[in-house]
């Protein structure tokens, strides 16, 4: 391997020079750094980061020790600690008990050996007080996990047992034969789990068995003689669940209705209904809490995790005499065929894939038709035909809810209950209009700045751009950092940008795609007034300032190839531009896209201004659907958990707040959790009327897109394409 030597000699410089670039330090010229790369690179040298790392000291290693690692449960926990202790460069070191005494007792004796600075344990011990009084006496913090202990003071990170329990009893609407096969009843929270079915479903002890020795236990055979026609098993593990089935179908040639405690994931065991629990944040939450007593001496306190909530498999065998005719509190028959109008977006797509589940489990077909944009509200509003289920923008929602849609509530008395799933800060614009209930919000979106990390943590880009403007090089907050940034990495204006362009116009021949860029821009501008009759005044100094911003920062766009969200996503991900601003619904392509060259190279922050726009759209029932029930249960099954994690690894995005619970999907897609936490924070339309008066938002956004796309094609000069607008406006509130 080349030595920085070698590279000193190649470049024509120090090798204190090579150390500096290929280190990040001192103050190197580019054209020495640009040197300095180019003879690294053609001589093969790649610098050890992890040794560099160990040479500055690490700060340690924490114990975790589970029952198995096979068990997806298990794997869960391991990998939330991972992801934790990773953020702390803490290293984790794995110990298997098998869910044996003997064998936890000697895997506790070698942490010991290994100097552990603290301990998370899944522990079979049932008093673990004298087994782990070293590590106490040693001032080394250890929490359990999954399991407690018969004794209280020691800290654990549990779930919520009675809630699970209340979780199984609300699936089970009739008092039929029910059994329990459990892990040991001497830990507490197998205890409360027994004991809140005791109470919610009178369940008997004779209908109860405890599993104690793994797969070697005879209690799911004895289950299954004893209980030969039981209409439901409730399993306390994924491996409990697997045993059961196999000792009913070995035995009795059929399987009861397996209700199961299972592991938070996208894809769930389709033959159950399962409650899931969310292991993977349970383990990163308490390696979390382990962390920060280690390093900032935070206490350690128990915590207790609420279940994800129920999601029914499409296979799961339920009980011969329980009828289908009521779903989720809806009488619905099969039989019929649901017409859905929507545009066609990723999550549209990713729907249409799932669709056959639905049909499976009801008898229901629903067929989507999709629309452009510019025609849907049209096609919605025809009386030639006959709607079932809509998809509305939240824009479009006041003008269309009153005449198009049915009050969700007059298909179900409860339609209030199913935002129990939803994210809870999902503003009223998705769902309401005057108070009505009329949608459920579906592919709920907003606006973010993505740009690729690579490029802004260059030594080189950072050098060459502090010699061309002074200033550092960093993600923009304004709009103004946003066209210098733009400008650089733009070859047309420097020639040895890794980019052709610096950034992108977004859909620059879609008229609303273009007013959702320049509305933000004049809310940041301090532009958004109002004339005196409620309309937005766009013939103000800042309207003008904001448009003449707009047209200038396209020069260091790609206009050529953004002609939807799609090509604009695609662009970005293959490396055309540095920059991009993106609905984010769109943004499952940079994962799913063929040939990605930079996938992992994916930064993401606010909008320049932070005034994003929220977009997306809501699921309503067509005002003169002959199908209002079926269509009714559609949209609560399209919206709700059950397929929610499905739809956003197919590449859409969800409403259901259990989506934002699976850190597998977060670490995937890691701009979901921003829009969890900060949707509430976005700008929701309409918001070009005080609403003083029933107008088409999405039409009017579509005549001041027009005006935009005159200005920025050089038809029109910026005031007049605003005058133009403004007057359009008039004649709508006269």
């Amino acid at each position: 391997m080349a030595t920085m030597n070698d590279i000193a000699k190649a470049a024509g410089v120090s090798r204190g020079t090579v150390s500096n670039v290929l280190n990040g330090r001192g103050c190197v010229s580019y054209e020495k750094i640009r040197m300095v790369e180019d003879a690294a690179a053609r001589l093969g040298y790649s610098l050890d980061k992890r040794a560099s790392t160990l040479r500055k000291g690490v700060s340690g290693s924490i114990a975790l020790i589970i029952p198995d690692i096979s068990e997806k449960k298990y794997s869960d926990i391991y990998m939330g600690v991972l992801g934790a202790a990773k953020g702390f460069d803490c290293k984790v070191c794995l110990y298997i008990s098998g869910d044996q005494p003997y064998r936890e007792r000697e895997v506790i004796l070698e942490a010991m050996r290994e100097k552990v600075m603290g301990v998370l344990t899944v522990s079979c011990l049932e008093d673990g007080r004298a087994e782990y009084a070293p590590f106490l006496t040693a001032d080394i913090p250890v929490v359990f996990l999954e399991r407690q202990g018969t004794h209280q003071a020691l800290c654990s990170y549990t779930f919520d047992m009675e809630e699970a329990a209340r979780l199984v009893s609300s699936v089970i609407s009739q008092p039929l034969e029910v059994c329990l096969l459990s892990d040991s009843l001497s830990f507490r929270d197998q205890l409360a789990l027994k004991t809140g079915l005791q109470r919610l479903l009178h369940l008997e002890e004779g209908s109860i068995y405890e599993n104690n020795h793994g797969e070697l236990s005879p209690s799911s055979y004895q289950l299954a003689a004893d209980h030969p026609h039981a209409d439901y098993c409730i399993a306390g593990s994924g491996l409990l669940a697997r045993l059961a089935e196999n000792a009913y179908t070995r035995f009795t040639g059929s399987s009861p209705c397996i209700i199961c405690l299972s592991p938070l994931t996208a894809l769930p065991d389709n033959h159950y209904i399962n409650i899931q629990l969310n292991y993977r944040y349970l383990g990163m939450s308490a390696a979390e809490a382990l962390m920060n007593t280690l390093n900032f001496d935070n206490p350690l306190t128990s915590r207790i995790f609420m279940p994800s909530g129920v999601c029914y498999g499409s296979r799961a065998v339920m009980p011969k005499d329980k009828d289908a005719k009521a779903v989720c509190g809806i009488c619905v028959k099969g039989g019929c065929t649901l017409r859905m109008l929507a545009h066609n977006t990723p999550t549209i797509s990713a729907l249409k894939t799932l669709i056959p589940q639905f049909t499976r489990s009801t008898g229901i077909e629903v067929e989507i038709i999709a629309a452009p944009l510019s025609e849907l509200l049209n096609k919605a509003g025809s009386a030639d035909d006959c709607w079932d289920i809509i998809r509305v923008d939240p824009s479009s929602l006041s003008h269309m809810a009153p005449g198009i849609l049915l009050p969700l509530e007059e298909a179900d008395r409860d339609a209030g209950s199913h935002f129990r799933h939803l994210l809870d800060s999902i503003p009223g614009d998705y769902s309401r209009f005057n108070g009505t209930l009329y949608a459920y919000p579906f592919d709920v979106s907003m606006q973010l700045l993505f740009y690729r990390k690579s490029l802004f943590e260059s030594v080189a880009q950072q050098r060459a751009f502090y010699e061309g403007s002074g200033n550092t090089l960093k993600v923009p907050t304004t709009y103004g950092e946003l066209e210098t940034v733009a400008r650089f990495f733009t070859r047309a204006c420097r020639s040895d940008s890794p980019t052709p362009y610096g950034s992108s116009i977004a859909a620059y021949t879609s008229q609303t795609s273009v007013t959702s860029e320049y509305l933000p821009r004049l809310i940041s501008a301090g532009g958004l007034a109002y004339t005196p009759k409620g309309m937005i005044n766009l013939q103000t100094d800042a309207a003008i300032t904001a448009l003449k911003d707009y047209i200038r920062f396209s020069r260091y766009a790609d206009t050529a190839h953004t002609q939807d969200w799609s090509e604009v996503a695609t662009g970005f991900v293959n490396g055309s531009y540095a920059t991009t601003i993106l609905y984010l619904h769109y943004a499952s392509r940079f994962v799913r896209a063929e040939g990605a060259a930079f996938n992992g190279d994916i930064g993401f922050a606010p909008l320049p201004g932070n005034n994003s726009l929220l977009a997306g759209g809501s699921l309503g029932v067509g005002r003169f659907s002959g199908h209002a029930a079926e269509a009714c249960r559609f949209i609560q099954w399209a919206t709700g958990p059950d397929i929610a994690p499905a739809l956003v690894m197919l590449g859409g995005i969800s409403s259901s707040a259990i989506v934002y619970e699976q850190q597998d999907i977060i670490d995937l897609y890691p701009w979901l959790k921003y829009l969890a936490e900060h949707i509430k924070d976005g700008i929701s339309r309409p918001l070009l009327s005080f609403r003083s008066f029933s107008y088409d938002q999405k039409e009017f956004e579509c005549q001041l897109g027009q005006r935009l796309l005159d200005a920025l094609n050089g038809r029109k000069t910026p005031e007049q394409a605003l005058a133009d607008a403004q007057e359009y406006l008039r004649s709508l509130s006269s």
